[in-house]
């Protein structure tokens, strides 16, 4: 081995020695400089906790996943929690569209002939998603 090669090596151990020992103790004085709380404080801080928000849900009522359609265009409709964002994508295009008051959201989407993916998510003001894929085949063919 050269010597350039070993004084590098060394010189780079010492370095990264260096940096982790300032690492550590900057870690240990920001621990140390952290306020502890006490039982009366504790106790204050569940007192004043806000009521919960309801939980984003999304529920699909028109499709069902699995549907066999001999419509092209079809009704895409649900209920998540008032006013949320709602996109819906699918093999044709995309749409987006806000819940109403109530939650409640309805478009149309066109289908393609076959299979067609489709991805409803709904996001809350607060930019939480919930997502379902459904299962919608397109089909003309008489049974």
């Amino acid at each position: 081995m050269k010597k350039e090669v070993l004084i590098a090596i060394i010189i780079g151990f010492g370095l990264g020695l260096v940096i982790t020992f300032g690492i550590w103790t900057a870690n240990k004085a920001l621990k140390e400089a952290a306020p502890s709380t006490t039982g009366e404080e504790e106790q204050e801080e569940v007192a004043a906790e806000p009521t919960p928000v309801p939980a984003l849900d999304l529920m699909i009522t028109s499709p069902e996943d699995n549907t066999l359609s001999d419509k092209e265009i079809i009704e895409v409709s649900g209920r998540t929690v008032a006013e949320a964002i709602i996109t819906i994508i699918y093999p044709d295009g995309e749409t987006i569209l806000e819940a109403d008051q109530d939650g409640d959201f309805s478009t149309e989407i066109s289908l393609i002939g076959g299979d067609n993916q489709i991805k409803i998510s709904a996001f809350d003001k607060e930019g939480e998603r919930v997502s379902q894929t459904l299962t919608v085949v397109y089909s003309t063919a008489k049974i």
